[in-house]
């Protein structure tokens, strides 16, 4: 979504930041291509750290009535991260909404991931990981979303990293 975000910023597309008054940091941003494709594009989380991202929400029940009643309002919405990947309220939202509803899976190999989570532990002034126990389990818990999102009707995609922004600019529509 960064880089999402960042492609947004370099080709002058205007981006809102959106607030709710239960927490400081932004609950998200409305990336205004209205213009361009129709729809503006809703990405939940913050990106004010390198941390940052969907998982600083940690209602998640709130979160999925967020995106619900954003999609309603008729933007689409684009979003990742560990608490999101709820095996239960995914489905169900893609039931609920009836939309197109597609998921990036990265094929991006478990070392890969453990350096990126070092790399941005370093970022924050932190050391490794003691234990790789935790990120080989989202690992894993992130490939069974997938399942269960292609289960539900979700078009899920694989990917390398380096496709993710093209792929999701295709998707939306953006030339």
């Amino acid at each position: 979504m960064r880089s999402f975000l960042d492609w947004a910023k370099s080709e002058c597309v205007p981006i809102e930041t959106e607030y709710v008054s239960t927490r400081e940091a932004p609950y998200g941003y409305l990336v205004g291509l209205k213009r361009a494709i129709g729809h503006n594009v809703l990405v939940p989380g913050h990106y004010e750290a390198p941390t940052g991202g969907c998982d600083t929400i940690h209602d998640i029940a709130m979160l999925y009535k967020f995106i619900e009643n954003t999609v309603r309002q008729g933007c689409h919405v684009v979003y990742e991260g560990l608490f999101v990947m709820n095996m239960t309220r995914g489905p169900a939202l893609l039931e609920e909404l009836g939309v197109p509803f597609y998921v990036l899976q990265l094929t991006t190999p478990l070392s890969v991931c453990l350096e990126s989570v070092n790399k941005r532990r370093a970022e924050k002034g932190k050391g490794e990981l003691e234990t790789t126990k935790n990120t080989e389990d989202n690992y894993r818990r992130a490939l069974k979303y997938c399942s269960v999102m292609r289960d539900a009707g979700a078009k899920v995609i694989k990917i390398e990293r380096e496709q993710g922004l093209p792929k999701l600019l295709e998707l939306l529509g953006v030339e």
